[in-house]
């Protein structure tokens, strides 16, 4: 649940850097995504360990409900990420305080940009306005995360198995795109790495088969290995 807390407290950080970003000094080398990144997970891993029935709720909760954006962006959105369809409808398109726009990244070879993806993807959501559609898949997604928090509560071992495959055959794929997609011009650093999991790859097919089978390989693993009650 430490753990699981940290991931998600460093998501947040790195959204609270995204509208902060712009008012903060000069650092360099992405030091200020690093440091509220990790402040967040660090707070976020100690509440979860210290309150851990409330965090198991709350943990499953918005981590389902980034599983199922994910999924949406996946299909819906040339496979978009769930920071850059979140940054591009609140108006705080720029990484890391610089001056590229995440709105104006292209995605795959389409030509198409992260802006017209998301837009895209929009279309598809009913809803008079842009901002109703948004709400409208953000609270999809809240109320799925709700129900399958309260799911895992009651179940615990075999709901916090499948919910921790899921995120993290994500989160591999995720990672597994953006360092073949730097194999050409490899660059660690730290802004490079957060904007290549923030834009998303490009390929939603090719990744939704690759996240799927990361999945079950985390299922079947975590089933074989667990300790039985």
């Amino acid at each position: 649940m430490s753990l699981a807390g940290f991931v998600l407290g460093a998501g947040i950080g790195y959204f609270i850097y995204s509208l902060a970003g712009s008012y903060l000094p000069t650092a360099g080398s992405g030091v200020w995504i690093m440091v509220f990144m990790g402040v967040g997970g660090i707070l976020m891993g100690i509440l979860s360990y210290r309150i851990y029935k409330a965090a198991l709720f709350y943990t499953t909760m918005l981590l389902t409900a980034y599983v199922v954006l994910k999924t949406f962006l996946l299909t819906m959105g040339s496979g978009v990420g769930v920071t850059a369809f979140f940054m591009t409808l609140i108006g705080n398109t720029k990484i890391g305080g610089v001056a590229d726009s995440i709105t104006e990244v292209s995605v795959g070879k389409s030509g198409g940009t992260v802006g017209t993806a998301v837009a895209e993807a929009l279309a598809k959501i009913p809803g008079s306005t842009q901002n109703e559609k948004f709400w409208i898949v953000v609270g999809i997604a809240l109320l799925v995360g709700a129900i399958i928090g309260g799911v895992v509560c009651l179940l615990q071992k075999p709901a916090i198995i499948v919910v921790t495959a899921a995120v993290g055959g994500l989160l591999i794929t995720q990672g597994v795109f953006s360092l073949i997609q730097s194999l050409n011009a490899f660059d660690t650093s730290a802004q490079t790495i957060v904007k290549s999991f923030a834009v998303g790859n490009g390929r939603p097919a090719l990744s939704a088969l690759v996240a799927a089978a990361f999945v079950a390989l985390g299922i079947i693993a975590q089933f074989k290995t667990a300790k039985k009650s």
